[in-house]
């Protein structure tokens, strides 16, 4: 069957994601840290690790609010520590800012951006991802024709609610609509299980794990993404 839209993650899809979070988080902390030089005993410790677990399991919806909960983390820790409720509010909203431009300073992988036009030519494109990158701070919205990320949904993948919200979207059976992602359980398997055509697209050289009980359509270069595509049709 023909396929009609393809739908893609963020995060090492797009462009490598390891690099960027730990520089953008290492910035983010070390400018709290000059403002209230105590939280150099808190930050970048176990402490801080454990609160993100001990927020989300006295809310698990923030899980899929990762914005709210990056904050969230930060002003707990600072009220903790002596710092005044209204302090820390601003506090976490001004440090989640440093983070979140630095979030965005990415370098996408190679023939991203020349593939995605070629395919905006051909296909109805979209975007789920449980991250909080913007396409519209990337200035990458014109290539896409919608955008969904775990906060909208209150859902995040492999949770089926993204997908079938793109479903409604482009009012297209699974089978016409293909997404690719680099995530074997969030995007491949999460895709198939509810009939949509799946690409892993593994450009961090990952293995596929041994436990999963199918091959994946894998792809290991963007400029190889047209062709895996069009090969799914026949299938």
């Amino acid at each position: 069957m023909k396929i009609k839209a393809v739908t893609f993650d963020l995060d090492d899809t797009l462009w490598p994601l390891r690099e960027v979070i730990i520089h953008a988080h290492k910035e983010s902390n070390n400018w709290i840290i000059d403002k209230f030089p105590n939280m150099s005993k808190v930050l970048f410790t176990e402490q801080e690790q454990k609160m993100w677990q001990k927020l989300i399991a006295k809310d698990n919806s923030l899980r899929h609010r990762l914005s709210e909960l990056r904050m969230k983390v930060i002003e707990t820790l600072l009220t903790e520590n002596g710092v005044s409720d209204e302090d820390a509010k601003a506090t976490s909203k001004d440090a989640f800012d440093i983070f979140l431009k630095l979030r965005h300073d990415i370098t996408y992988f190679e023939g991203t951006l020349e593939v995605l036009k070629s395919l905006k030519e051909k296909y109805t494109l979209g975007v789920l991802t449980n991250g909080n990158a913007s396409i519209e701070t990337l200035k990458i919205d014109h290539l896409f024709d919608f955008y969904l990320n775990a906060e909208m949904v209150n859902d995040s993948k492999p949770g089926a609610k993204m997908f079938e919200e793109a479903l409604k979207i482009t009012q297209l059976s699974p089978e016409e609509v293909c997404h690719v992602g680099d995530h074997p359980d969030n995007d491949v398997e999460a895709a198939v299980k509810l009939g949509m055509k799946a690409i892993w697209l593994n450009l961090l050289d990952a293995d596929w794990p041994e436990e999963k009980q199918f091959k994946p359509n894998e792809i290991v270069s963007w400029y190889d993404l047209e062709k895996g595509i069009a090969d799914l049709e026949s299938v």
